[in-house]
């Protein structure tokens, strides 16, 4: 079977795509549009195919203006019709597959919380790692992750859950069942916000991240939950 992933140009080649994409033909296509009717003439060749089209503008501007902004929902609509159009052209025995990887939530610049300025929370901690919204912390040598995860369940417990690695695997925050090779790789200590803040380093002088309006890591649903949308013969 004959497989093409059709995305921006700038994603040819890169470590990403030769992990996620790996044995497809890439197409680089600058426009939306354009992406569209590159994989709508795909579909209608003959015999069997698998064709991934990748849509990096929402997530885009999520991050950059957050998805409430006028500028996140004009390009939805334009997706959407665009979406439309590509589900009318459709022959016989093609279907195709909507999703996204995962949701976002605004976080205003109010919501930004500077960890660094309540030293008794790196108490212990050797380093601080994962996202905004999930902090994935690792604990010095003979440091104790149960009291670690107190110390923030103590000041951050009212906006956000603090698991250590065991409970949050045990809740099934990863799934199932988390496999022994990747378990070291999770923190020791978990903080997963659920209201709409972010955690940053207030001594980091590039104030990375701290720009971004869309972020998402955590467990919320707004995070977690996605579309899944059949068309034609997929529906």
């Amino acid at each position: 079977m004959r497989a093409r992933a059709i995305g921006l140009p700038k994603f040819e080649g890169s470590g990403f795509s030769a992990a996620v994409l790996r044995g497809a033909e890439f197409l680089g296509v600058q426009s939306l549009s354009e992406r569209f009717d590159a994989a709508a003439s795909i579909v209608a060749e003959a015999g069997p195919g698998l064709t991934y089209l990748y849509v990096a503008e929402l997530d885009s501007l999520a991050h950059a203006r957050g998805w409430e902004s006028p500028d996140w929902t004009a390009t939805l609509e334009t997706l959407d019709a665009l979406v439309a159009s590509f589900a009318r052209r459709l022959g016989p025995g093609r279907g195709a597959l909507l999703t996204a990887d995962h949701g976002v939530v605004d976080v205003p610049a109010s919501g930004h919380i500077l960890y660094d300025t309540a030293p008794e929370l790196l108490e212990g901690v050797a380093d601080v790692a994962g996202e905004p919204r999930m902090l994935h912390l690792y604990t010095e040598p003979g440091a104790s992750a149960l009291a670690v995860a107190e110390r923030w369940r103590d000041a951050e417990g009212d906006r956000s859950w603090v698991a250590t690695r065991e409970e949050a695997a045990d809740a099934g925050w990863f799934g199932p069942v988390v496999d022994d090779e990747v378990a070291p790789r999770i923190g020791d200590v978990l903080v997963a916000a659920r209201k709409r803040i972010a955690y940053y380093d207030g001594r980091d002088p590039q104030r990375t991240g701290r720009n971004m309006i869309g972020q998402h890591g955590s467990i919320t649903p707004e995070e977690t939950r996605v579309p899944l949308l059949r068309f034609g013969a997929a529906g």
